[in-house]
């Protein structure tokens, strides 16, 4: 389970920030509160800020380290690494980013970061906790020099010299088979970046699990039934691969594939519905392709179910960007409940989204420290903090009484959009013509 990731000089964020997953001691939806061990970490956060504010940019920061981590020790040594710091200024864009996170993996607390720029790996280290013990220290890395405990990480003996150095360290180490080191790895592994507006990534993975997974796929049906979509079933086809199944991919690149790919075959997903008498009887059942007979929204649900019922399974954690694209609000705020719910969440997965839906901050949906705001100050660098921080002009904190969405909509915490209110009336310019 994710605590907490700390990142600095990341895109829109020059200066460093934390997203913590970690549940203060307010005591409103104290059961949605995971407990693990002597931690108590919270199911989801939910980012709100105006368009451009760093919403985006804070999910990404997490899924640059991912892909660093699992995708450095593929470097050759001239390789470049993916590098993207703070640009509006005349320092940033010469120094380093940094990410550090710490999350729960066997019952062990991690804390792991690294420091890089284009071309290296500038420092990095790792610490690990276990329950009632302090802190200690596995590996620590300075350029080429390392300082490795070998009574701890004794998989990282006489490995340095073998690292290159545009190359992390815990990745080599997991490569060649290291235990602690695989374990980190296999912890990134889990932790997925999806966009709430494309569906490339992960519909192939949705039609997978509808196929061959029982259990994800009877969990997700029942969400479609209580959700009340409108179809009756969900049926996942398999078919051979023709230029029916390729119509609208154009004729070019449609030869190449029915080539390559000869006697492979696809899934598609139908939906049935039921056909009704004059009398309103049910009297026969109809089956549509999805893309053909559902709404925008209702295809939406039916796509990210896959990553959504993977991660409650595995208990892992979800970051979705603009998870409310295209759905409606109470489609968006069931699926915050399935990781709400300890009754749907028995194995502590965390869900991690921005959104512009702001009913989500009305009524019982959300702790006071799940609510997180993204906005930019007048050198146009992002910051990042949550409601529980929050303090207003005569430094009072939020209570936990307030309206939580008015006061948001009406600017109380910042992280809306300036909107000029002296603009002429659009009638006005065209009589001026």
């Amino acid at each position: 389970m994710l605590v907490n990731f700390t990142f600095k000089n990341f895109r829109s964020f020059r200066d460093e920030k934390t997203l913590s997953m970690e549940a203060s001691a307010i005591k409103e939806l104290s059961k949605s509160v995971i407990r693990k061990g002597a931690y108590k970490l919270l199911p989801a956060a939910v980012l709100y800020g105006a368009n451009s504010s760093g919403k985006s940019n804070a999910l990404f920061a997490l899924a640059r380290m991912r892909s660093i981590v699992l995708d450095s020790v593929k470097l050759n040594p001239q390789d470049t690494l993916r590098f993207d710091p703070f640009m509006l200024d005349r320092e940033s864009a010469q120094k380093p980013t940094s990410f550090e996170i710490q999350f729960l993996k066997d019952g062990i607390k991690y804390r792991y970061g690294f420091e890089y720029d284009k071309t290296r790996i500038i420092s990095e280290w790792l610490y690990e906790k276990q329950e009632k013990e302090r802190e200690f220290n596995l590996f620590l890395r300075a350029g080429s020099e390392f300082e490795i405990s070998k009574k701890r990480f004794p998989e990282g003996d006489g490995k340095a010299d073998a690292t290159l150095g545009n190359r992390l360290f815990v990745s080599l180490c997991a490569q060649l088979n290291g235990k602690k080191s695989s374990s980190i790895l296999d912890w990134f592994q889990h932790c997925n970046l999806i966009s709430g507006v494309e569906k490339q990534g992960y519909e192939g993975f949705t039609l997978k699990m509808l196929k061959e997974n029982p259990e994800g796929c009877n969990e997700a049906k029942d969400f479609f039934r209580r959700t009340q979509l409108g179809f009756k079933d969900l049926i996942v086809t398999e078919q051979p691969l023709s230029n029916d199944v390729l119509k609208e991919v154009p004729d070019e690149l449609k030869e190449f594939i029915l080539k390559e790919f000869d006697g492979r075959s696809v899934l598609e997903i139908k939906t049935s519905h039921w056909v009704y008498d004059q009398d309103g009887n049910q009297v026969e059942e109809k089956i549509f392709a999805k893309d053909e007979m559902e709404s925008e929204g209702t295809k939406k649900v039916i796509e990210l179910s896959g990553p959504l019922f993977d991660t409650l399974k595995e208990g892992s954690v979800l970051l979705v960007d603009e998870l409310d694209a295209k759905l409606h609000p109470l489609l968006t705020r069931s699926i915050l409940k399935l990781f709400m719910s300890p009754e749907t969440n028995p194995n502590g997965a965390q869900l991690i989204f921005n959104t512009h839906d702001t009913n989500l901050l009305k009524g019982d949906y959300l702790r006071r420290d799940q609510i997180w705001f993204t906005e930019k100050d007048r050198t146009e660098s992002s910051d990042l903090y949550s409601l529980i921080e929050f303090r207003d002009a005569e430094g009072v904190k939020v209570r936990k009484d307030r309206s939580f969405q008015n006061d948001y909509i009406n600017g109380r915490y910042g992280a809306i959009p300036f909107i000029f209110s002296s603009v002429e009336p659009w009638d006005n310019r065209q009589k001026e013509k």
